[in-house]
């Protein structure tokens, strides 16, 4: 069985289940005796999700390593936070800028609260390790994963290796050697870091990539789409199910092009191109873009 046909079967059974719940809250009295069944049952959420957070000191790290399900983001201690956030709501909520060499954590009573150590001088963070594939009833629309907050120094890092299972991720302004990012289902973002590679998948979920120097970029989704802009380097773009677009602020003359569809459309700099691949010479860049499913739209500034 395919990733996206178990996704949608997953779905479809939580739908369902939910809806039974829901019938069986009202006959049994309403939410106040179905708060007592999720009391007993974990897959069952029903009430306020009430979190805790804290701020930990962990001093000088090298490398970050994380695993299971979390909400993660790892920042440049000080970066301005936008409109739509590099990093968690709960930040803001908090008041706390961010000083170099802590970790601002929240986490509610669903998943628990996630190990963070500093284990000479590599980072790992540990969440819990339920995914997409156990299925939970949550009544509240909370996300239930643990939102956590790495503050970098102003300095380039070894290694940042982000291995999720189930929440999104976010690298913002900070510069490392590589950077690795994985999800079984959540959106991945990064933008504003010089690294030289940068690698970023996710099975659902879509994966935003911007202002990225880096000699090599790799960026897949199964069931997503991925969305470039403002990078340099060799770029490899591969999704199944998704459309892949890309704005640059050099001409065209500055990348070799390599873009094939199997069903889809490929324009470039808004003009459609009448063929399943497309090829253009030029330097010193590369974008090798491949979509079973979807579109490719590449845009480029005037020569």
């Amino acid at each position: 069985m395919s990733k996206l046909a178990k996704f949608f079967i997953i779905c479809a059974a939580v739908c369902v289940v939910g809806i039974v719940m829901s019938f069986a809250g009202y006959a049994a009295g309403g939410v106040d005796n179905l708060q007592k069944v999720a009391d007993k049952h974990d897959w069952l959420n029903v009430g306020p999700n009430s979190t805790e957070t804290d701020i930990l000191t962990v001093g000088e790290f090298q490398s970050i390593e994380t695993e299971g399900s979390l909400d993660i983001a790892v920042i440049a201690a000080g970066k301005e936070m936008d409109e739509e956030g590099a990093v968690p709501d709960f930040i803001e909520d908090m008041n706390f800028g961010g000083t170099a060499g802590t970790v601002a954590v929240r986490w509610g009573k669903d998943y628990g609260a996630p190990e963070v150590t500093n284990e000479n001088g590599v980072l790992k963070i540990k969440g819990n390790a339920e995914s997409i594939d156990t299925a939970q009833v949550n009544l509240t629309g909370d996300d239930p994963s643990p939102d956590v907050v790495v503050f970098c120094a102003d300095k380039e890092l070894e290694s940042i290796h982000i291995n999720g299972k189930y929440g999104d991720a976010d690298v913002a302004g900070v510069n490392s050697k590589s950077i690795k990012v994985t999800a079984e289902s959540g959106d991945i973002e990064i933008e504003d870091v010089k690294c030289d590679e940068v690698e970023a998948e996710t099975n659902t979920g879509d994966i935003d990539a911007d202002n990225i120097v880096g000699s090599k970029i790799t960026l897949k989704a199964d069931t997503g789409d991925i969305d470039i802009s403002e990078c340099v380097g060799e770029i490899n773009a591969e999704t199944t199910t998704g459309d892949i677009e890309f704005a640059s602020v050099l001409p065209q003359s500055q990348f070799e092009l390599n873009l094939s569809v199997n069903t889809g459309e490929i324009s470039v700099n808004e003009d459609a191109i009448d063929q399943k691949e497309f090829y253009a010479k030029g330097e010193p860049n590369k974008l090798m873009f491949r979509t079973d499913t979807g579109d490719i739209d590449a845009d480029f500034v005037e020569d």
